[in-house]
C-alpha cells in the first residue's frame, strides 16, 4: 500500500508540474492572439476593435471599398502595413527567443545568444556595404532584396569562421563564444570605417538597422522568415531531450551516447540562420533572445521539452508587446522597436541577475 500511495503522489505531482507548464504556454498563445488584434488598432491613425474587425472581415470576403474613401485608406493601412508588421513581430519573437534559449543550453552560458557569435555584426556590415558602397548581391540594389541578401551572407561569415576554427579550440563552449566576440569586434571596426566616410542621410539609414525597426515592413518579408523559422523549430524542438543532456558536463553527456561537439555546431548553425533572417529584414533587435529564456526558466524550470515551446510563445508575446508600445508612445518621431526592447529588457535582465538561482542551470 505504501508503494501505491507514493506512486499516486508522484503522479499527482507530475500532473501538477505538467499542468502549470501547459497553462503558461496556452495563456501566452492566447495573449499573442489578443495583442495581434490590438496591434492592428495602434498607430498614427487609431482604429477601434470594431473597425479593425469589420475591415478584416470585409477584406477576407473580397469586399472592395471605393477608391480614396476613408474605408479604402483604412483597409490599406491595416492590410499593407499593420498585419505584416504584427505577423513579422510574432515570427521574429519566436525565432530570436528560441535561438537564445537553445544557444544558452548548448553553450552552458546564461549570457549566450545568437548575437554572441558575431551574427549581428556581420549582418550590419553587409548592410553598410550595400548602403554606403552600393555593393549589393542580387537584384533590387540598395532599395530591394539586395540589402537582405548582403546581410544574410555577411551574417553567416562569422558562423563559418567559428565552425572552421572549432577543431583548434577543441569545440569548447567558452572558446566558441570568445571566437564569436573576436569576429564581432572585427566586423564592428570595419562597419565604423565605412560609416565615417559617408554622409548623414546614409549614416541614418545604417543606424536604423543597427537599433532594429519594424517600420516599413511589407508582405515580402514574411515568407522567407516564416519558412526558416519553421524549419529551425522542426529541427530544434525534437532535440529537447538531447539539449537537456547538454546541460551536464560534456564527459557525462558523451558517456550517455551524445555527440556533444557535432550537436553544438549543428545548433550553432541553425540558430544563427534563424537570427540572421530576422536581422536581414529589420536589423538588430536586442534582449529578446537574452531576457525571454531567463524569464521562462525562472517560471517553468529548465526542462527544454517545455521551455522551448514556452519560450517561443513568450518571445512572440514580448516582441509584439514591445512593438505596440513603440507605436503607442505619442512622440514626433516613431520609436524603433529595438529601443523599446532594450529599455524594457535591460532592467528585467538586471533583476533576473539579482534573483538568479544556480539551479536554473
Amino acid at each position: 500500500m505504501g508503494d501505491n500511495d507514493e506512486s499516486t503522489q508522484m503522479k499527482k505531482e507530475y500532473g501538477h508540474y505538467t499542468f502549470r507548464k501547459v497553462v503558461f504556454i496556452s495563456v501566452s498563445i492566447i495573449l499573442v492572439f489578443i495583442l495581434f488584434w490590438v496591434s492592428l488598432c495602434v498607430g498614427t491613425r487609431s482604429l477601434s476593435i470594431d473597425q479593425v474587425y469589420s475591415l478584416f472581415w470585409d477584406h477576407v470576403n473580397g469586399i472592395v471599398y471605393p477608391t480614396n474613401s476613408q474605408e479604402w485608406f483604412d483597409d490599406r493601412i491595416v492590410w499593407e502595413y499593420r498585419v505584416p508588421r504584427a505577423l513579422f513581430a510574432i515570427i521574429a519573437g519566436v525565432s530570436l527567443a528560441v535561438a537564445g534559449s537553445v544557444m544558452q543550453s548548448v553553450m552552458k552560458n546564461p549570457l549566450a545568444d545568437p548575437y554572441t557569435t558575431g551574427v549581428s555584426s556581420g549582418a550590419l556590415f553587409g548592410v553598410a556595404v550595400a548602403i554606403v558602397l552600393g555593393l549589393a548581391v542580387g537584384s533590387g540594389g540598395i532599395e530591394g532584396i539586395g540589402v537582405v541578401i548582403n546581410a544574410m551572407i555577411f551574417a553567416m561569415v562569422p558562423v563559418v569562421v567559428i565552425v572552421l576554427m572549432a577543431p583548434f579550440f577543441k569545440k569548447s563552449p567558452a572558446s566558441l563564444i570568445l571566437a564569436g566576440v573576436a569576429v564581432s569586434y572585427l566586423f564592428n571596426s570595419l562597419t565604423s570605417l565605412l560609416l565615417i566616410t559617408t554622409d548623414a542621410a546614409t549614416l541614418h539609414m545604417v543606424y536604423i538597422w543597427q537599433i532594429g525597426s519594424l517600420a516599413d515592413l511589407t508582405w515580402d518579408a514574411i515568407p522567407l522568415t516564416f519558412l526558416i523559422t519553421l524549419a529551425g523549430l522542426l529541427i530544434v524542438l525534437p532535440l529537447a531531450n538531447k539539449l537537456n543532456l547538454m546541460s551536464l558536463d560534456d564527459k557525462t553527456a558523451k558517456s550517455m551516447g551524445l555527440d556533444v561537439e557535432n550537436l553544438r555546431i549543428l545548433c550553432l548553425c541553425i540558430l544563427s540562420l534563424m537570427a540572421t533572417v530576422v536581422i536581414s529584414y529589420v536589423g538588430v533587435i536586442g534582449f529578446v533572445g537574452l531576457v525571454v529564456p531567463h524569464i521562462v526558466r525562472l517560471i517553468l524550470g529548465s526542462d527544454n521539452k517545455y521551455t522551448l515551446p514556452a519560450t517561443a510563445a513568450f518571445g512572440a508575446l514580448f516582441l509584439l508587446g514591445c512593438d505596440i508600445i513603440s507605436r503607442a508612445i505619442d512622440v514626433s518621431a516613431a520609436i524603433p522597436v529595438g529601443v523599446v526592447t532594450s529599455f524594457v529588457g535591460a532592467p528585467i535582465f538586471l533583476y533576473l541577475i539579482i534573483r538568479q538561482k544556480r539551479t536554473m542551470w
